[in-house]
């Protein structure tokens, strides 16, 4: 089906779907762009004042200033791109980067021969069941519309066209999560040679909407609010229903915290396409959607690659592309196209905007201008080479460990990258930590007493940085219920974090300590729930092996295996208790081979463990019963358990079984197997329960054995022996 010509018909089915007026908008901007083609001198700075509503339309303000630079251009005008730029502050950096990036494009002819042999449908049109209301983005493979779908309600969509045979859609189709543009459906119209796929209208605010703001004064913004107030300028009078508050980080944190908080979700997005085998490989502000509570969804996977399939094509916008992508577009012609693509290459790219979100400038310098694609790729990885610009010279809120952890992602080898975009989400969760926030917030505010003078002005800054410096609610809270759960409170304790965490729920550290609360009070599957939030936000071998502890608990052993394996790798200080807990949970499943191998090296790593030798005890008895002869060895680790202590009825019960059923093939055992009896029952142990097991049948005509059972039990209960081993420790 071709695309049909606007009619009037087709103008008043968009008016009617017209959203924040964006129709009207571009249909003046399409008036004025003719009159320029027709004569009249370009000047988009002009049409902004006699047309204040369009400055709410961003890429109808892009769309006519482009315009005015190209008509200017052409006509024999010599233009600076950045000072053209800076006509139009609150898109400056945007503008600059569409006319330098369309500049180099220009130079390749794939590109124009694919724009040029295409016949791309027009707001106002009908292109295939979408009324297509107004053009809100253009690239070079595709051009994005706001449409509504009249078969389904007239409902708000936005529409992608591309070429036919693109994998965006497929690839967005594998894709499921909270901060990754859905798709809806996807279509082909085989007579134009174009595809389009639909999505959800989710508001017109992009990064770059956050950028352009943030920087006007030439500083970076105090509070993350402002990233909230830039999405809802962008919005303008939209009604884009209901949504949720946005999240504390960017309602009440500082605005490194906002960016930490979005770009954390950034990294999570690309994990979880990572883990699918996808790469974005253009990953820039202005393919980053932000809805309107500031979650940011990851749109544009046009350029992206599955990993089992070869890469045909390089990918990517020049000053966010990574240093090994910017060497194969330099030497594409001299050399043929290396098919791999580097995971680590997507992290860089995020980097970039990290970068760019703290500091409001491109960390490797502008774009070289007037040089072919290949020769302009060559110099900036000349540039990226060299190093960024150290953050803390464009933004000195940053505090260090932060920048550090943004220039590894600009690192110019990927090896000196994150090993993966999981690992970088996590240590992006545990700047959002507790601590983490608090010392930052309280080094950008450690100069409020500078330069005071006099005694009424010292009064005055006390009483202020009293206030200031006292610690946010959810620190507060959290630090509250670290002394409630050393002191033993654990249900208040429990309480206070619960308040922290309200406050901030990607709070990792009030998290574990939550955990730790409801464990020691036997919730464990409460406990659980925390820890794996806790592990999620900020992984540590600490907060897995309380997991694992957990799940022994709650008798989900291959579950629990797992995390005490994953403790193990990150490199627990407590290798000889993982083991012990490793072989109980072996045990448990019937496993006694693993369970034995597993209880063995605990026992070899720390001797004076009582619980591998107790599960020792337990593994041997059961192995009896299955033919295992009992030796002398297995033997001592009663012995030595009974040594090591606490000393219990349930390890007497036990060592008195494992003698009696060794004295079925010695006698000498008999004795010490007696004694153990009349130990167990001393300590608790019921008299009949040794009556009823046949294990005791060897010792019954002992006149010692009746003697045994007959003695005096301990007025105080005795405490279970330990199969399990906390990781938290003794209360």
């Amino acid at each position: 089906m071709n695309a049909e010509i606007s009619t009037s018909r087709h103008d008043t089915t968009a008016q009617r779907g017209d959203v924040g007026g964006l129709f009207i908008a571009n249909r003046l901007a399409e008036a004025i762009k003719s009159r320029w083609r027709s004569g009249e001198p370009p000047d988009a700075v002009r049409v902004l004042e006699s047309h204040p509503e369009l400055q709410s339309h961003r890429s109808v303000v892009l769309d006519l200033a482009y315009a005015e630079y190209r008509l200017r251009q052409q006509a024999g005008e010599s233009i600076g791109a950045e000072s053209f730029a800076r006509r139009f502050p609150s898109l400056e950096q945007s503008l600059y980067l569409l006319i330098e990036v369309q500049s180099l494009l220009s130079n390749d002819p794939e590109l124009q021969l694919l724009q040029e042999s295409l016949a791309w449908p027009e707001a106002g049109s009908r292109f295939l069941q979408f009324e297509l209301i107004a053009e809100i983005g253009r690239g070079a493979f595709g051009r994005v519309f706001l449409a509504t779908e009249p078969n389904i309600g007239d409902r708000k969509i936005v529409v992608k066209v591309m070429p036919r045979g693109g994998t965006e859609a497929n690839i967005l189709g594998k894709l499921r999560h909270p901060n990754i543009v859905p798709i809806y459906s996807y279509q082909n119209d085989a007579d134009l040679g174009l595809a389009a796929f639909c999505m959800p209208y989710l508001g017109r605010a992009t990064l770059c909407d956050v950028l352009a703001p943030a920087f006007q004064r030439g500083r970076a913004p105090l509070e993350s609010r402002a990233i909230i107030d830039a999405i809802d300028v962008t919005n303008g009078n939209l009604d884009l229903g209901e949504s949720p508050p946005p999240a504390p980080a960017l309602r009440k944190g500082s605005y490194i915290d906002g960016v930490i908080y979005i770009v954390a979700q950034l990294a999570d997005a690309l994990a979880h396409s990572h883990g699918r085998g996808i790469y974005h490989r253009d990953l820039k502000p202005s393919n980053i959607l932000m809805t309107a509570d500031g979650r940011p969804l990851l749109l544009d996977f046009n350029l992206s690659i599955d990993s089992r399939l070869p890469v045909w094509k390089i990918g990517g916008t020049l000053p966010y592309m990574a240093p090994e992508e910017l060497a194969k577009l330099a030497n594409r012609a001299r050399q043929p196209h290396d098919s791999h693509y580097d995971p680590r290459s997507d992290l860089f790219s995020l980097g970039v905007i990290f970068y760019e979100l703290l500091c409001g400038a491109l960390p490797f310098g502008a774009i070289p201008r007037n040089r072919s694609l290949e020769e302009a790729a060559a110099q900036l990885h000349n540039q990226q080479a060299a190093g960024p610009r150290p953050i803390r010279e464009l933004n000195d809120r940053v505090d260090r460990r932060l920048a550090r952890l943004v220039e590894s992602c600009l690192a110019f080898e990927a090896e000196g990258r994150p090993a993966t975009a999981r690992q970088l989400a996590a240590a992006l969760r545990c700047e959002l930590s507790v601590a983490r926030r608090g010392r930052r917030w309280v080094g950008n505010h450690s100069g409020l007493a500078a330069g005071a003078c006099g005694i009424v002005l010292l009064l005055i800054l006390a009483v202020a940085l009293f206030f200031s410096l006292r610690p946010p609610y959810d620190v507060r809270q959290y630090r509250l219920g670290l002394q409630r759960l050393d002191g033993g409170e654990y249900a208040v304790a429990a309480d206070s974090l619960t308040n922290s965490i309200r406050y901030n729920p990607d709070s990792g550290d009030a998290l574990y300590a939550r955990g730790r609360a409801f464990h020691r009070l036997g919730e464990y599957q409460i406990a659980f729930r925390d820890y794996t939030a806790s592990y999620r936000l900020c992984p540590s071998a600490d907060v897995v092996v309380c997991k694992g502890y957990c799940l022994s608990r709650l008798k989900s052993h291959k579950a629990a295996i797992s995390a005490y394996g994953v403790a193990l790798e990150q490199g627990y200080t407590q290798p000889a208790l993982v083991q012990n807990n490793i072989g109980y949970s072996y045990l448990m499943l019937g496993q006694l081979a693993d369970a034995e191998k597993h209880l063995r090296l605990a026992i070899r790593l720390d001797g004076n463990l009582q619980a591998p030798r107790y599960n020792m005890m337990v593994l041997v008895l059961q192995s009896a019963l299955q033919g295992r002869s009992i030796s002398g060895a297995d033997l001592e680790h009663a012995t030595k358990a009974l040594e090591i202590g606490p000393r219990t009825a349930d390890l007497y019960r036990v060592a008195s079984a494992l003698f009696a059923a060794a004295a079925h093939q010695d006698n000498a055992l008999i004795q010490p197997a007696v004694e153990y009896v009349g130990k167990a029952v001393e300590f608790g142990a019921p008299p009949e329960a040794f009556l009823a097991d046949s294990c005791y049948t060897v010792l019954q005509k002992e006149p010692a054995f009746q003697q045994a059972l007959a003695r005096t039990a301990s007025r105080s209960k005795s405490p279970e022996a330990v199969q399990l081993i906390d990781p938290l420790g003794n209360p």
